[in-house]
């Protein structure tokens, strides 16, 4: 190859495209160059297809040839050259080479070493044709083979391999591609790892005159900017600062930042520094202070106001130092966000894109060419915020804020706080892309119980035992010692004419003395014991009496430890029946007084049965012994503290995690915290007899932290998750010295004497003697009060906030009675000393208090987390709200890698879930559907939080698939609308099991806990719902009630869901379940308002509608019973016509659906007993009767095939299975199938190894029929009585119907469950085996291989007959009137068809009875999820009409929300097929089991990310297909069918089975 004729560098032009790549000298130039073409021959050119070699303009042109097209060789001249080495946090590296040529074509180079399975480079430029801001992607021509699209966002190209083993891309920009940037990350597509510039894109100049402008200083990162605001205050030792006080920070340190940069300094040296890879401090010194001066910010450096001002002139070219043009009038922030908004609408509302600066430049140039800023308001037809002007009312500059040290010095004094400004969603701060399926917490083995582990008996077991079953024990309690000892006290009386006996038995190898004495009725007072209650031995000892232990030599105490005798010490001290006693208190002491033993610092108490004062005994719902513990350490103490409080607690949480009591980890540690947050929320005393030091309550406070801390290490799940709220509880504690030290400094330094009637001396003493969190406020009250210029209101009003009376403050042991004093000379000193003091107290007392947690956690945080952290501390109280949150749940996110166990994190990590938590709630309700945009971070806030957080990561990764419309509160279409509302449904769901899991865990036990308190009704009646609502789900839960109203309006859904349109009328009663109520019989018309409807339950006998928030497909059982029985059924996703309905508990309501598919209601008046309304309301609410089932009889055979299927022989899935042979288009496929007849049951059980099922069947059915007939009969005219009395003949015998009567108090569900256990035990015969084997070979279903298998298959057909016995169809036949005695069971016998997805299809649309329309749902896997209600949420749903275009575009109605699929192996299914399901007129589907042979295993899934879902096409066409199969067969069948099938891996459609459609 030669030169071109300038002789300057060989060019070669692409043999796909025509740009032109230099063959510069440089290697690494002549490496791109080569690989450019190199790239382009891989992709199909061969060396054979060089066509010629000739000169063109004086350069050498190589002609190549692929399909047809020729492209030009051609060397050209290199205009600009730039190479780029950027790293990766991995520690891989980026090069990037950007070449231009003089006619401005750009070739772009990337190459890494990441180690990846398929890398992409995911890209966008800047600049080029028709930019408009943004990303810009280029078009066809520019994108390399293989680069896709990714959702109109950015390209993504596949890197390629060159010869030395770097993975490569090569971009080509040619003419009016050519840019000015190239933004990418790259993505490991086979892991999906995303590698970006420390959250932030890459971004490179391709450009000569693109440089300056890629490092322009009003550009600086916004990570960046928060580093190196963390870093100054960092430097500055921490200080508090107020909202506004952290704001005037940040931006000083921006224009420190924009100061170095004008200097001369580096981006990448700012970098090195922000990340501490330079300190700042060093830096500080060696390059700040000789560049600026000894000061924090320019020397020069203008009020905030004026620098955002002049940062707009320079940007013009205005602010150049030398005077420049006339000052122009600063731009309002809202105005700016106006005209941003104009310019990202013109460009078609790219993601992600920031207009800020651009219209800054416009606005600019409008006010350059003279206009002003009214003007510029009027033209973007915009009124401009009250007080939003740039200048003051006589025209001057704003005056500059006040703003704090960076040094830690004096803050300047506090200005009256501006009105809040409004909320405002606000403009998302660009946070990194994250797979929300990395972030679920994989459960780790939890500490072992004691009834786990490999069991140690102790010595005191035997006696424990004896103890808990004796009926004379009326308290006990056991104490660990240590060294693996422990103390028991028993307290025993048989009746209250009975002596009293109080027994201590110890297993301590040391001898053991007893520091004892008595309490009387209602105090906690030591008091010395009468003479006559000394044991042998005792001795006085001043106020107290010491009795020594003695060795027990009774048989109780004859205990045995691997066959030896373990020997134990007892004291025992016997009261009258009619002692006056309250309780005995004691300390242990070893006999030479060198150990002494306390329970958690403080006396042990054991209370006594007494006339005068009854003890206090737990609840029944807190009779384990860590609630026993608990209560009576709480109640029945005589000294009790904050301090002697959290010292148990620490002591249990040990012994908890020790295994030391017998109940699950999670529920024990539920317990401590249910404790604790009653004392955090003042509920329990903080002082009862007894003064603790600040720094004795300190010290109690670290050690119960660190014990929580110790406790998050050992834990997972929801334990960790209990025990992470217990820091909520309680103050990390610490230095409490200061707290006592400092107040008396400060009142030295402001000449405050320490004298009675001056309030500080009374907040002195209290302080000195027992400081509580009650501190925190107090002087956060006192500073409102100095900086309010003495205001008393102020003062007051804080307290009242934080619930702090006059009475309470009165109530000290240390009474505050006074007001506070006003010092006006001594107000600055006393306000900046008191804010110093506000700290210490928050260090001790406030746990999760951001600025005091950021500071105790220190050097702890990680790197990544410093920025966002420095954000949201510079940003507290902001409007803008979705910036904040972002911020404050990327630092979660940061910390979560370091946060278990580290308590230092876990009490920050708890303070930014808290702001999260509050920008929420403030941003959530002026945001309308732009709430949206707030699901995302709230989302990922609540997976950081659960500690079992797989369904929510879920949900997250649904959220984020959703169109941009959605996730930005934007527009949506319809379709994108139903995609969201069925994500919403799913987070709604997701919500609900995370209250209810709350509600199980906590709510029993806190109002037994409150009882036991004495704690006030509403306090334990409202426990478990403050704690929901004070957690990061109650924030999801706001933003889900914003949006989805709206949502469901864009999909055209309503807020009704009508599943049988049918008008009622009926008395409203609200019950939590349907499976509550379904055996109930209601003799009036009943409305019931179900919060819990899962698809299987049976609607109760006179129910005539139920109405419910839960969403069970429409296709469900219960759906199918509803229209069947003509009950309305409809789901109400609104809440307040909910609300409106449960209020109406009681009243008679008239129901009417209307034709939009909305349910309206009228009250109205019960129905008179002779009223015609009162019969029709009556045959409303129970279906026709007189229906009867022919009893078909046995036909001789085990085992019948597809031929044999008829009539009185198997039941009608078998027979329409065999009718629609030869009937459906070639592609849609039958099961091969065997059928074991009916009454083969019947017949197994007349086998003499049956005889005692046999037996034990018929007395069941007795003690059925004997419970229920009296019941009965009265609603049900005598039918119930005489179906139950012949229920005997239903297994094949006969009974006289009285029976065994000793159980009768049993109830038919507990019967029934009997019924099938003894069904599970039939034997079945080896000539069943081997029929059913036969005929399986026969019709091609492969038998089981061996004997387990057989094993497995067997107990599925056991399963498929105890079926007959189900709950849902004894109620369902008892309200039709069908007698159980003519109930027999064949069962369809199929291998399981490999499911990509299941169906059903109604041929007839059961929402509206259109027989045009044909309804199908469907689902991921098998469709038991779909029908029996086992898998909660919603299907996809679709319909038609019946004729070509309808079928051929099938409208879908609702997309899945299920979290969940069914699989299962390979395997045999066992269907039921009875002679009751389908009778004309009764819906029996449903009421009896399908079982496979192998268990299926439930699966989490994402049904945003199936093809379903991503691909159109393929939706529309198997839509289109299902709905065909539908009309087929019911033209085949020549009547409406029920249509179940499945659809294979490789699309085949298999039908499974189909019956008449009820």
């Amino acid at each position: 190859m030669i030169t071109d004729s300038v002789g300057l560098r060989p060019w070669v032009a692409c043999p796909i495209r025509s740009s032109l790549v230099s063959k510069v000298h440089r290697p690494g130039c002549r490496r791109v160059a080569e690989q450019s073409c190199a790239t382009s021959l891989s992709a199909g050119w061969s060396t054979n297809r060089l066509l010629s070699v000739s000169p063109f303009h004086g350069r050498q042109i190589v002609r190549l040839k692929r399909k047809c097209t020729t492209c030009a060789v051609a060397t050209a001249a290199t205009a600009f050259t730039t190479q780029k080495d950027l790293s990766l946090r991995n520690g891989a590296n980026v090069k990037v080479i950007v070449e231009q040529t003089e006619n401005n074509d750009q070739i772009i180079s990337i190459e890494s070493d990441v180690q990846a399975g398929r890398l992409l480079l995911h890209w966008g430029v800047e600049g080029g044709k028709n930019y408009k801001g943004g990303w810009r992607l280029p078009g066809a021509s520019a994108r390399p083979e293989g680069t896709v699209q990714y959702k109109d966002r950015a390209l993504q190209t596949p890197f390629r391999l060159d010869t030395n083993g770097r993975a490569r891309v090569v971009l080509h920009l040619d003419g009016e591609e050519a840019s000015d940037f190239l933004n990418f990350v790259l993505k490991d597509d086979a892991t999906n790892t995303w590698y970006d510039n420390n959250g932030t894109n890459f971004k490179v100049p391709l450009r000569p005159d693109a440089t300056s402008a890629a490092t322009r200083v009003d550009q600086l990162p916004k990570d960046l900017c928060d580093k190196w605001a963390w870093v100054r205050w960092d430097h500055a030792g921490r200080p508090e600062r107020a909202g506004a006080a952290a704001a005037n920070e940040y931006d000083r340190g921006v224009a420190e930042m924009r100061e170095l940069l004008a200097r001369g300094r580096t981006l990448d040296e700012l970098w090195r520094v922000a990340e501490g890879k330079w300190k700042y401090s060093d830096y500080r010194k060696r390059v700040i202070i000789p560049a600026l001066g000894d000061v924090t910010a320019p020397a020069v450096a203008p009020p905030p106001q004026q620098q955002k001002q002049q940062q707009a002139e320079n940007y013009n070219g205005n602010g150049n130092g030398n005077g420049g043009a006339a000052a122009l009038p600063r731009i309002p922030e809202d105005l700016l966000g106006v005209q941003a908004y104009v310019l990202w609408e013109r460009a078609g509302k790219p993601d992600g894109a920031d207009f800020s600066g651009e219209a800054r430049r416009v606005i600019t140039e409008q006010l350059q060419s003279g206009a002003t800023l009214e003007e510029v308001a009027r033209r973007l037809n915009y009124t401009p915020k009250q007080g939003s002007s740039g200048t003051t009312s006589n025209g001057g500059s704003p005056m500059p804020t006040p703003t704090s040290s960076l040094d830690g010095g004096a803050p300047a004094p506090a200005e009256p706080r501006p009105m809040a400004q409004p909320a405002q969603v606000g403009t998302p701060l660009g946070t990194p892309k994250r797979n929300p399926l990395d972030m679920i917490k994989r459960a780790k083995p939890a500490p072992v119980l004691s009834a786990e582990r490999n069991v140690v008996e102790r010595p005191l077991d035997f006696l424990v035992q004896r103890f808990a079953v004796d009926p004379t024990t009326r308290w006990r309690r056991t104490y660990p010692l240590g060294s693996k000892a422990e103390l028991l006290v028993v307290v025993r009386q048989e009746n209250e004419r009975s002596p009293v006996r109080v027994d201590l038995v110890t297993d301590t190898a040391s001898t053991m003395v007893l520091h004892w004495g008595v309490c009387q009725p209602g105090t906690r007072d030591w008091a010395m014991p009468d003479d006559s209650l000394h044991p042998e031995g005792s001795a006085v000892m001043h106020k107290a009496v010491e009795t020594p232990f003695l060795n027990c030599d009774d048989d109780e105490c004859d205990v045995e430890i691997s066959g030896a005798k373990v020997p134990l010490q007892r004291i025992t001290i016997n009261l009258s029946p009619d002692n006056r006693l309250g309780a005995v208190t004691f300390v242990l002491r070893s006999s030479d007084s060198t150990m002494w033993y306390k329970d958690a610092g403080g006396n042990f108490l054991v209370p006594l049965p007494s006339k005068d004062g009854p003890m206090v005994i737990a609840p029944e719902e807190a009779k384990d012994e860590l609630s026993r513990t608990i209560i009576d350490a709480e109640v029945n103490s005589s000294q009790w503290t904050l301090m002697h409080r959290f010292n148990k607690a620490a002591d249990l949480i040990a012994e908890v995690l020790n295994g030391y009591y017998e109940i699950d980890v999670a529920a024990a540690l539920s317990r401590i915290f249910v404790w604790l947050r009653y004392s955090a929320t003042r509920h329990l005393t903080w002082q009862r007899n007894y003064n603790t030091q600040p720094r004795i309550l300190s010290a109690a406070q670290e050690r119960l932290t660190n014990a929580i801390a110790n406790a998050h290490g050992r834990t997972s799940g929801e334990a960790q998750e209990w025990v992470r709220a217990m820091l909520t509880t309680v103050g990390r504690g610490g230095d409490g010295q200061k707290i006592r030290d400092e107040i008396l400094h400060i009142m030295h330094r402001n000449h405050i004497s320490e004298r009675k009637g001056v309030w500080m001396e009374e907040w002195h003493q209290k302080l000195h003697n027992n400081t509580t969190p009650d501190d925190v406020h107090i002087c956060e009250a006192y500073l409102a009060f100095l900086e309010s210029g003495g205001n008393l209101g102020a003062y007051w009003r804080v307290l009242s906030d934080a619930g702090i009376t006059r009475q309470r403050l009165e109530s000290f042991d240390r009474a505050i009675t006074l007001e506070p004093e006003y010092y006006g000379e001594k107000r600055d000193a006393l306000v900046r000393d008191f804010r110093n003091y506000l700290g210490i107290l928050k260090a001790v007392h406030s746990g999760a208090d951001l600025s005091a947690s950021a500071n105790a956690a220190g050097n702890r945080i990680p790197g990544g987390a410093r920025g966002w952290l420095a954000y949201v501390l510079s940003h507290l109280g902001d409007s803008q709200i979705l910036p904040l949150l972002e911020a404050c749940v990327e630092a979660r996110t940061e910390l979560a890698p370091a946060l278990t166990g580290n308590r230092e994190l876990l009490y920050l990590d708890l303070a930014l879930e808290e702001q999260a938590r509050q920008a929420a709630e403030r941003g959530v309700g002026a945001a309308g559907f732009g709430a949206a945009a707030f699901m995302r971070p709230l989302l990922q806030n609540l997976c950081l939080s659960l500690g079992n957080n797989e369904e929510i990561c879920y949900c997250l990764k649904a959220w984020n698939e959703l169109p941009s419309s959605v996730r930005n509160g934007g527009r949506p279409t319809k379709e994108e609308a139903l995609l969201a509302v069925a994500v919403v449904n799913r987070i709604r769901r997701a919500l609900a099991e995370i209250s209810d899991r709350a509600v199980i865990r906590i709510g029993d036990i806190s109002k037994a806990y409150g009882r036991s308190f004495g704690v006030e009704r509403w306090a334990y009646e409202l426990f478990a719902e403050e704690v929901i609502r004070g957690g990061p789900a109650f924030a999801v839960s706001l933003v889900v009630t914003a949006i989805e109203p709206m949502l469901r309006n864009a999909a055209a859904l309503g807020a009704w869901q009508v599943i049988s349109p049918i008008e009622a009328t009926g008395m409203v009663v609200v019950v939590t379940g349907l499976h509550e109520v379904q055996d109930k019989t209601y003799d009036i018309p009943t409305v019931l308002i179900a919060e819990q409807v899962t698809g299987e339950e049976e609607i109760p006998e006179g129910a005539v509608a139920v109405i419910t928030p839960d969403a069970p497909d429409v296709l469900s059982h219960v759906s199918v019973r509803a229209r069947n029985m003509r009950v309305l059924f409809a789901t109400c996703h609104d809440e307040q016509p909910l609300k409106q309905l449960r209020e109406a508990r009681g009243k008679w309501l008239h129901f009417t659906p209307s034709a939009s598919g909305a349910v309206t209601w009228t009250e109205t008046s019960a129905p008179q007993h002779n009223d015609d309304g009162a019969a029709a309301h009556a045959a409303a609410a129970r279906p026709t009767k007189g229906l009867k089932i022919e009893v078909p009889t046995w036909c001789g055979r085990w085992v019948v095939g597809m031929d044999e299927y008829n009539d009185g022989v198997v039941g009608a899935k078998s027979k329409n299975l065999a009718k629609l042979r030869g009937r459906l288009p070639p592609k849609i496929q039958l099961p091969s199938s065997v059928t074991l007849p009916f009454g083969c049951f019947e017949q197994a059980l007349e086998l003499p190894e049956n005889k005692q099922v046999k037996q034990a069947l018929a007395d069941t059915v007795s003690r059925i029929s004997v419970r229920s007939a009296a019941a009965s009969s009265s609603s049900s005219g005598g039918v119930v009585t005489g179906l139950l009395t012949g229920l005997g003949s239903l297994v094949g015998l006969s009974g006289n119907g009285q029976g065994n009567t000793t159980h009768t108090n049993q109830s038919p569900a507990e019967l029934l469950a009997e019924c099938r256990r003894l069904a599970m035990q039939v034997v079945v015969p080896r000539q069943v085996r081997d029929e059913l084997e036969r005929a399986m070979r026969a019709a091609g279903i492969p038998p089981p291989e061996n004997e387990e298998r057989w094993a497995l298959a067997l107990d599925a057909l056991r399963g498929v007959w105890a079926s007959k016995y189900n709950d849902r169809a004894y109620y369902s036949l008892r309200k039709a009137g069908l007698d159980f005695n003519s109930v027999r069971m064949a069962v369809l016998v199929q291998r399981v068809v490999p499911a990509q997805y299941a169906f059903v299809i109604h041929t007839r649309n059961p929402s509206n009875n259109d027989e045009r329309e044909v309804f199908c749902e469907l689902v991921k896997g098998l469709g038991e999820s779909l029908v029996s209600g086992m898998v909660p949420g919603s299907a996809v749903a679709f319909k038609a009409v019946k004729d070509s275009a309808g079928l051929q575009s099938p409208e879908m109605l609702c997309y899945a929300s299920k979290s969940e699929a069914m699989f299962v192996r390979d395997s045999l299914i066992f269907r039921s097929d009875s002679n009751g399901e389908d009778l004309e007129g009764y819906a029996g589907a449903g009421l009896y089991d399908s079982i496979t042979m192998d268990p299926s295993v439930l699966t989490k899934i994402d049904y945003m990310e199936d093809r379903l879902v991503q691909d159109p096409g393929f939706r529309r066409d198997l839509m289109s297909r299902i709905c065909r199969l539908g009309v087929d067969i019911e033209k085949a069948l020549s009547s409406a069918q029920d249509v179940e099938g499945v659809v294979a891996p490789d699309g085949s459609i298999t039908v499974v089975q189909t019956r008449p459609q009820v």
